[in-house]
């Protein structure tokens, strides 16, 4: 569609969409490595200096193991953020959707958990000293970061199955640690307390349905927000456009793409070009084309320029 009036042609507000988000996600994912990175040390350091015990058993503690996922999913982000900021066009391979699916899960659970349970019964525990970073701080800042990146899908039972392993795991360690063997036999101390209230069998039962709600409640947020971007970055293109005007917007989103694009591999954004067809009633690779074309253009242009 035409500019008007100075006003942004629908590919810039699509591609601004795009660039906004990734600014967001590296903001995010990059505090959050950095605080993460710093509660765990303190966790540890609390652990040796005060506790006096070995500073690993830190991570006996699920709030450790989630917030080191949730720090590797964000260091595994930032990469794809930067260059969605350089070529506005931010998303992650299925992958990495899936990991980051898992850390915003389990780093999602402590939060619930801690809201739901420990800030009743101990508010210093919850919210004192390094906990504040691993119990609110951390999971705020890389649920937000998830909900801004995706993959333009929305997650299948296998990704939603796959988030809640690390949990699922977790809490089966800990019903054989606690439950099985006991601490006077070498285990884990029950750190939730949950012996002193269920059988270690039904604690364990718990835990994993508390998880697997967690999960299932933020995978189901992430589709939600999913599909209501998509239907705001196609609400400037009614249904039934115009096919020549939906090819010369793809044209000339891939000579906007080109100027950041890289000629060995390019990049065809699937998940713009498959609803643009939809709404103009065309197959996709008849938009693949002009998108293609576009984009080789505005590669030979730049080579063009002076000083090339």
């Amino acid at each position: 569609m035409k500019e008007t009036g100075g006003a942004k042609s629908n590919r810039d507000l699509l591609t601004s969409l795009y660039k906004r988000r990734a600014v967001t996600a590296l903001c995010c994912c990059v505090l959050t490595l950095a605080l993460s990175s710093y509660a765990m040390t303190a966790g540890v350091i609390y652990t040796v200096e005060v506790l006096e015990k070995n500073g690993f058993t830190a991570f006996t503690y699920f709030t450790m193991i989630s917030n080191a996922l949730a720090a590797l999913s964000a260091a595994f982000v930032i990469p794809y953020a930067v260059e969605g900021i350089r070529k506005k066009r931010f998303a992650l391979p299925e992958w990495l959707a899936a990991f980051h699916y898992a850390g915003a899960s389990s780093i999602a659970v402590v939060a619930a958990f801690v809201l739901a349970f420990i800030s009743w019964t101990s508010p210093q525990d919850a919210f004192g000293g390094h906990n504040f970073f691993t119990h609110v701080v951390c999971p705020v800042l890389i649920l937000i970061a998830f909900f801004q990146a995706e993959n333009g899908q929305t997650y299948s039972a296998r990704d939603r199955i796959a988030a809640c392993i690390p949990f699922a795991a977790y809490a089966s360690v800990y019903f054989v640690e606690v439950g099985l063997i006991g601490e006077k036999n070498g285990g884990w101390p029950d750190l939730y307390r949950v012996t002193e209230f269920l059988p270690p069998l039904a604690g364990w039962f718990l835990f994993l349905l508390f998880g697997t709600v967690v999960a299932l409640i933020v995978g189901a947020i992430s589709d939600r927000l999913t599909e209501f971007r998509k239907k705001k970055m196609f609400r400037g293109w009614k249904e039934n456009a115009d096919p020549v005007e939906v090819k010369i917007e793809a044209y000339g989103l891939g000579t906007m793409m080109s100027r950041a694009g890289d000629k060995n591999g390019v990049l065809v954004p699937l998940d713009i070009l498959e609803p643009l067809a939809r709404k103009a009633g065309l197959e996709t690779d008849e938009l693949i084309g002009p998108y293609l074309t576009g984009y080789r253009k505005g590669l030979t242009d730049g080579e063009n320029k002076p000083g090339k």
